[in-house]
């Protein structure tokens, strides 16, 4: 009796699998935001528009063939909402808080439903020197979990947020 009870459980327990593929599930992925911090040797915060040595005028930043500039005027602050819309901003300076840099570059939003392979990001500072930010986002077979994110850093994997020194 103890046998055909288990075999019991095991056969409903298979039973109430439904084939994923064929399955109304509904994914939410979050979009894909590039967080980079600049600073000097030092240490000192080379995005703050108050300081002198500040790096927002003038840096412009490539994707996909489009230019865009950062400045003073796109600063904004983070506000945490319960609603979150995404949408595409370009690039930010940005003022954080609760643990993001001072100030950063918030170059955002992607489709975080999409796959990217080795996306190039190119950022050009006031001093015409460049950086190259890649990145690459894998699905598995059933895109129900990203299998590979990697954010890299002239060449070298790196975190995100970017910490770039200057």
């Amino acid at each position: 009796m103890k046998r055909f009870f288990t075999l019991l459980v095991f056969a409903l327990s298979l039973s109430g699998c439904e084939d994923i593929l064929n399955s109304d599930m509904i994914i939410d992925w979050y979009p894909i935001v590039f967080n980079i911090k600049v600073v000097d040797a030092g240490g000192r915060d080379m995005l703050d528009p108050s300081s002198d040595n500040s790096w927002v005028i003038g840096t412009t930043m490539e994707f996909k063939g489009k230019r865009d500039t950062v400045d003073q005027a796109s600063l904004e602050n983070i506000y945490q909402t319960r609603d979150y819309l995404p949408r595409f901003d370009g690039i930010r300076l940005v003022k954080g808080t609760q643990g993001l840099p001072a100030y950063f570059l918030k170059f955002a939003e992607f489709d975080g439903a999409v796959s990217y392979d080795n996306e190039k990001l190119t950022i050009t500072w006031p001093d015409g020197r460049t950086n190259i930010i890649t990145y690459t986002r894998k699905f598995n077979a059933l895109h129900t979990k990203v299998s590979k994110e990697t954010f890299k850093l002239d060449g070298a994997k790196c975190s995100n947020p970017i910490i770039i020194v200057r």
